[in-house]
């Protein structure tokens, strides 16, 4: 069964943070936002779709002012918990769709990352949700996207992800992502397989994604008025190469 993506994420709530190593993750792409926050002078930043919190809290902590914005409530409180006492953070409940007029504040930086805008299922959606960016940016601010490398994937037909392995209380964990492939479309399947007491138990949970491509983003970004852009194929700022680059790091500024 294909779940609704607010569904899909708060069945995903509890397992989240076990699907990456946070402390690599965030060490490795430190050096990539610093930059381009202390050149562009950010101060406030906007953090859509930020799941468990990891990047509005390692922002707050580096003291700026963070607004996480989900879809899911559930992820939110997870996002909360893991928040717990450290100031210059906070975490509401919105969508791509609604995050503009609903948030009154403007923002030095938008950042949405983790492969989150292709659950927008059509392009009226994607072109509103830009729109929504753009308005919710202050003048000369900047939008950070991180998305899986759609090209290569549809190119070369990419199903699977590498798995990702881990324990909890004694429970092995292992964590495998798929996808099938529909016409203008993905289902996005998450496999979780878990061994405890020598048993193995398995679990499905699937959701459908719209790939986006590195040209269509472009020119949805011009149509709506950002003026520089700036395609990356990894937090190194590499170059973007559509058969090569594992992500597609878009770099925008109003």
């Amino acid at each position: 069964m294909i779940l609704k993506d607010e569904k899909f994420y708060d069945l995903l709530s509890p397992d989240f943070d076990l699907m990456v190593s946070w402390e690599k993750r965030l060490k490795n792409e430190a050096p990539f936002f610093k930059k381009l926050f202390e050149e562009n002078k950010v101060r406030k930043i906007l953090d859509l779709a930020c799941g468990t919190g990891h990047h509005s809290i390692f922002f707050a902590k580096s003291g700026y002012e963070v607004t996480g914005v989900d879809l899911s409530e559930r992820m939110l409180r997870v996002a909360r918990k893991n928040a717990k006492g450290i100031s210059g953070v906070q975490f509401l409940k919105g969508g791509f769709l609604d995050v503009y007029p609903k948030l009154k504040d403007r923002f030095d930086a938008v950042i949405c990352l983790g492969n989150s805008l292709p659950h927008l299922l059509s392009q009226k959606e994607l072109k509103k949700t830009l729109q929504n960016i753009y308005n919710l940016l202050n003048p000369g601010g900047i939008f950070i996207l991180q998305n899986r490398n759609y090209d290569k994937i549809l190119k070369k037909k990419i199903r699977f992800m590498p798995p990702n392995i881990t324990e909890r209380d004694g429970e092995k964990i292992v964590f495998f992502r798929i996808l099938d492939f529909l016409k203008d479309k993905v289902v996005f399947n998450l496999v979780t397989f878990r061994q405890k007491e020598g048993k193995w138990s398995s679990q499905t949970k699937s959701t459908l994604l719209r790939p986006i491509l590195r040209k269509e983003i472009e020119n949805l970004l011009i149509g709506q008025g950002f003026k520089r852009q700036k395609f990356y194929g990894d937090y190194g700022f590499s170059p973007f190469k559509s058969m090569t680059s594992e992500d597609l790091i878009v770099y925008a500024r109003k």
